[in-house]
């Protein structure tokens, strides 16, 4: 019996986003690992491990920042942190609700 998808997006594209975030807050809107971490709500040795891919995928990370539509919502989301309109959760759900099948799919190639 095969893993269900909702496991495969817990471990493996949730992580990849978080960390895909972290790194767009961090590069493009010049944010310190410990502000990106406060934005996020996780704390600052997280941000570190995601930097490190010891808490995310290295292959779906290099994926989520190579393709255009996908940085693009992922910038959208960053932005919306930063200004506080936007529950830390509620952006990791919605990214990882829009970007599973399209990753998931891409990566079984």
């Amino acid at each position: 019996m095969g893993k269900p998808p909702c496991e495969y997006r817990v471990k493996y594209v949730l992580p990849a986003i978080r960390a895909a975030v972290a790194t767009v807050l961090e590069r493009d809107f010049g944010l310190s690992p410990y502000r990106v971490a406060k934005v996020l709500g996780i704390t600052p040795a997280a941000i570190c491990n995601y930097r490190s891919s010891r808490r995310s995928s290295a292959r779906l990370l290099e994926e989520i920042l190579s393709r255009d539509d996908v940085v693009g919502e992922v910038r959208s989301v960053a932005s919306k942190l930063v200004l506080g309109t936007l529950d830390p959760e509620e952006a990791m759900c919605s990214l990882c609700r829009r970007l599973a099948d399209s990753l998931a799919a891409s990566s079984s190639n």
